[in-house]
C-alpha cells in the first residue's frame, strides 16, 4: 500500500478505507456510501481486529469509533501513531458524544478529525477527501525531501550496552548497510558524541585511529554521519549516502539536521525508556512460563533460541522479529495455555511500543498470513522459525538427541519450511550442537545475554 512505501497514490489506485464499528448497521450505511464514491472498504468491530487490520491491510485512512470492545478508539488511535511504518495514517473519530472534551482527547491522542453521531455520510465523504487530498500532498513533500540522498539508515542499539547496528533503511534494503557496526565507547562513537554534529566522511578519514572503523562506511557508500546525542549519551546514528545530484550538503542542510538529530534523540530515548518497560513486562512472563517441566526444560529453551536467532540471522530476519523469536521460545507452551494468552494480552495493552502485540500475534501463528512482500515473507519465516524451535526445545527437554529433534521439529511444519530455511537451520545446527550431541542440550551462554537483552 502506498502508506508502506511513503510515495504517492498512483492514479488509478483505490483508496482503501477501514471503518472500524461494532454497530453493524452502522458499518453497513458506511460501506455502501463509500463504495459509492469509489472508495474500497474493510471494516473491524473491535479494537483489537482495528489494530490489526490497520497494521496488516495498510489502508489510506481509518474511521474509528471511539466507542469499541476489547480497547477503545481512543486506546487504537494511540497505537497506530507509533506505528513506525507509517505513523501519518489518516484517522477519522466518530463518537455520539458530541462534548468539547470527548472531542479534545481524540485530537490529543493523534486523530486527524472528529465527527459527533448521527452525521451525514456526505459530510463523512467530503472530509475523507480532504484527508486523503492533504495526505497525498504530504508523502510527496517526504518523498522530495528523501530524494536528496539516495538511501539513509538509523544505527541504534539492539540492547542495553550493545553497538550501534542498523535497525532501518530508507531507500534501500536493509542487506547494504548490515555490516555496519559502530561501538558508542569507540573511538569513533567517541569523537562522533563530542563533535554533537553531522560531519562527512572525508573530514573523519584524516584520522588514521578512526580508518579501520570507517572501512565499512567507505564499502557502503556512506558519506554522511549525524550523532544522535541525547541529554547524558549517545542514542544512536543516523548517516546517508552521496547526495544524488552530486553536490556536497549545504551549511543549511548541515544546520537543519542538526536540529532534526537532535529531536530523534530525544525520539530515540523516548523509545528506550518503552522498551525497558517492554522488557520487564517479557521478562516478567517468561519467569511465569518458567518450571513447567521437563518438556519446556530451560536449558532447551536457550538451545533452540540460539538456533533460532542463527537461522534468522541467515534468512536476513530483521532485529526486531529475531527478538521476538527469541522470546517466543523462552515463553515455551505456557503462551499457547489459556492463562499464558490472557497474561500475554493483558501485558500487551500495557505495551507502549506494541512489541507484545506482535509478540501475541507471532505465538498464534497469524503474522505475515497476507501479501506477497519481503516484509510479509520474513514475519512468515518468523512464525516457522518459532514453530520449529519451540518443537526443538520439547524434543530435547526430553532427551532426544539435537539431529533427531530438529528433523522431527522440521517434519511437524511440513511443506510450509521451503529449502532456504531448511538449510539456514541445519547450518545453526551444526554450529549450536556439536556432532552426535545427545541427552541433555548443553547452555549456549551468548543465547543466554541474547535472550535476556533481546
Amino acid at each position: 500500500m502506498s502508506s508502506l512505501t511513503g510515495s504517492a497514490l498512483p492514479a488509478t489506485a483505490t483508496p482503501c478505507i477501514l471503518v472500524v464499528d461494532d454497530d453493524r448497521r452502522v458499518v453497513d450505511l458506511l460501506n455502501i456510501a463509500l463504495a459509492a464514491h469509489g472508495y474500497r472498504v474493510i471494516t473491524a468491530s473491535d479494537g483489537e481486529e482495528a489494530v490489526r487490520m490497520a497494521l496488516g491491510k495498510r489502508p489510506d485512512l481509518v474511521v474509528l469509533d471511539v466507542r469499541l470492545p476489547k480497547k477503545s478508539g481512543l486506546e487504537v488511535c494511540e497505537i497506530l501513531r507509533q506505528d513506525p511504518d507509517d505513523p501519518h495514517l489518516p484517522i477519522i473519530m466518530v463518537s455520539a458524544a458530541s462534548e468539547t472534551e470527548a472531542r479534545l482527547q481524540g485530537f490529543a491522542r493523534g486523530a486527524d478529525d472528529y465527527l459527533a453521531k448521527p452525521f451525514s455520510p456526505k459530510e463523512l465523504v467530503a472530509r475523507i477527501k480532504r484527508l486523503l487530498a492533504r495526505a497525498s500532498e504530504a508523502r510527496e513533500s517526504r518523498r522530495r525531501g528523501r530524494e536528496a540522498v539516495s538511501a539513509a539508515a538509523l544505527l541504534a542499539a539492539e540492547r542495553a550496552g550493545g553497538p550501534f547496528v542498523p535497525l532501518a533503511i530508507r531507500g534501500d534494503g536493509l542487506e547494504r548497510v548490515a555490516g555496519l557496526e559502530v561501538r558508542p565507547d569507540g573511538e569513533l562513537g567517541t569523537l562522533l558524541a563530542g563533535m554533537g554534529r553531522p560531519v562527512r566522511r572525508a573530514e573523519l578519514e584524516r584520522f588514521p585511529e578512526l580508518r579501520p572503523e570507517l572501512r565499512a562506511f567507505v564499502a557502503t557508500g556512506m558519506s554522511l554521519l549525524a550523532p544522535l546525542r541525547g541529554t547524558e549519551d549517545l542514542e544512536g546514528l543516523l548517516v546517508a549516502d552521496e547526495r544524488l545530484d552530486g553536490e556536497d550538503s549545504s551549511r543549511l542542510d548541515i544546520d537543519v539536521l542538526t536540529l532534526l538529530c537532535g529531536a530523534a534523540a530525544v525520539g530515540l530515548a523516548n523509545a528506550r525508556r518503552c522498551r525497558a518497560l517492554a522488557d520487564g513486562l517479557i521478562e516478567t512472563l517468561v519467569a511465569r512460563a518458567g518450571g513447567l517441566g521437563p518438556e519446556d526444560d530451560s536449558e532447551a529453551r536457550v538451545e533452540a533460541a540460539s538456533l533460532a536467532e542463527r537461522a534468522a540471522r541467515v534468512l536476513r530476519i530483521p532485529p526486531r522479529a529475531r527478538g521476538l523469536i527469541a522470546h517466543g521460545v523462552a515463553l515455551g507452551a505456557w503462551a499457547e495455555s489459556a492463562v499464558g494468552r490472557h497474561a500475554l494480552a493483558l501485558a500487551a495493552a500495557a505495551d507502549p511500543t506494541g512489541r507484545l502485540l506482535d509478540l501475541a500475534h507471532l505465538v498464534d501463528g497469524d503474522a505475515g498470513t497476507e501479501g506477497d512482500d519481503g516484509e510479509a515473507t520474513h514475519e512468515r519465516e518468523a512464525v516457522l522459525l518459532l514453530r520449529v524451535a519451540r518443537d526443538y526445545a520439547t524434543a530435547r527437554g526430553r532427551g532426544c538427541a539435537a539431529p533427531q529433534a530438529l528433523a522431527r521439529a522440521m517434519d511437524a511444519v511440513g511443506g510450509r519450511l521451503d529449502d532456504a530455511t531448511r538449510r539456514a537451520l541445519s547450518g545453526a545446527a551444526r554450529e549450536v550442537t556439536p556432532p552426535g550431541a545427545n541427552g541433555r542440550p548443553r547452555v549456549i551462554a551468548s543465547a543466554r545475554r541474547h535472550d535476556r537483552g533481546a
